[in-house]
């Protein structure tokens, strides 16, 4: 009996230990174009973690502190490689293309 649970167990972590793969499917939402100088940090910084649809599905009425909290805490919390250099730029694309102010 020993014997039949030792080779169960090991069946059931080599099944475990196989390597599998996900296909994501494509991308249908992408960043609002913007000559603003925010949209080229947006492509580089917020995409290795996350889509436009983060921005699209915020309230349409958020103003400059909205995201200024949200720029923040996307550098501080989940460490975004933002600088703080940065963070003004992008809130004022984000703002003006997704906020209140959008143009």
């Amino acid at each position: 009996m020993k014997k039949l649970i030792l080779v169960s167990a090991a069946i059931t972590i080599s099944a475990f230990s196989q390597a599998k793969t996900i296909e994501m499917p494509a991308d249908s939402v992408v960043w609002r174009k913007s000559d603003l100088p925010g949209y080229q940090l947006v492509i580089q910084k917020c995409t290795t973690c996350h889509s436009a649809h983060y921005a699209e599905y915020q309230p349409p009425n958020t103003g400059v502190g909205y995201w200024n909290t949200q720029v923040l805490r996307m550098k501080n919390v989940f460490k975004a490689p933002i600088t703080d250099e940065e963070v003004p730029i992008i809130v004022q694309y984000l703002n003006q293309t997704y906020g209140a102010n959008r143009k």
